[in-house]
């Protein structure tokens, strides 16, 4: 019963997710969008057909991920997203990172990235979890690891049995695969560095974007309607952060 709940409430709160990342979006025709971590294309032409632009660029690591995404449409550069990323200064008017920065491990150095290659006006989405929301607090009451990360070995290394089980079931489906994925896979996948929504808004500043939207998504153990109206009026405790920062220089 209680592994169905968390479940229930677990693919609530990645759907309302999906949902505030979409509403943020500016329809903009012709607009440069870059997928920081496309994998393999899909999510970013569902952002091109939010956004209403057939000019998406995308950065990827995984080359056989990366060659599906051009086939896609997109303009792929394999690179590592903890590097300079491979495109000039003022390139870009949108900028997308869902779920990717908890897996890097130089922060600021992407962040800076970021800023770098978004042209003047334009904006950055990013999406990650939240280490202050309340089942991570919970987790270290209980002398736990934060069930959101940073993780120890992958990210199927929570404490609770039923936590690890959905986060394994999820990975498999990234990776398209019935098989049980092997520890290369899920090492790679571990989340690395986990903010609280206050520490990615002041890096964001620090590094000169104006922040515009700070949005939350799942407030556990409330259920999907309540938890709505909780993480309206605190997303700094929610379990996800949705933020919409823009370069004004």
């Amino acid at each position: 019963m209680i592994k169905r709940y968390l479940k229930w409430l677990y693919q609530g709160t990645a759907r309302r997710s999906t949902d505030i990342f979409y509403s943020l979006m500016e329809r903009k025709k012709g607009a440069r969008l870059l997928d920081l971590g496309c994998w393999d294309g899909e999510n970013s032409m569902k952002y091109a057909g939010v956004i209403g632009t057939k000019n998406v660029a995308g950065i990827e690591l995984v080359k056989s991920k990366a060659i599906q995404a051009k086939k896609r449409g997109l303009t792929v550069y394999i690179g590592n997203l903890n590097d300079r990323f491979p495109l000039p200064g003022r390139s870009v008017d949108v900028a997308i990172a869902y779920h990717v920065i908890e897996h890097l491990v130089n922060t600021e150095q992407f962040i800076a990235e970021v800023y770098r290659v978004l042209d003047r006006d334009g904006y950055a989405l990013i999406g990650t979890p939240n280490l202050a929301s309340w089942h991570n607090v919970f987790a270290l009451l209980m002398g736990m690891q934060p069930f959101s990360g940073p993780h120890i070995k992958d990210n199927t290394d929570g404490d609770m049995a039923c936590i690890s089980k959905m986060n394994d079931d999820r990975m498999q489906k990234v990776f398209n695969s019935g098989k049980k994925m092997d520890k290369k896979k899920q090492g790679a996948l571990r989340h690395v560095v986990v903010m609280t929504t206050r520490s990615l808004k002041r890096a964001l500043t620090q590094a000169g974007f104006q922040i515009e939207a700070v949005k939350g998504a799942g407030y556990y153990p409330f259920p999907e309607l309540i938890g709505r109206f909780f993480a309206w009026i605190d997303p700094y405790h929610a379990h996800y952060q949705i933020i919409k920062a823009r370069k004004v220089k």
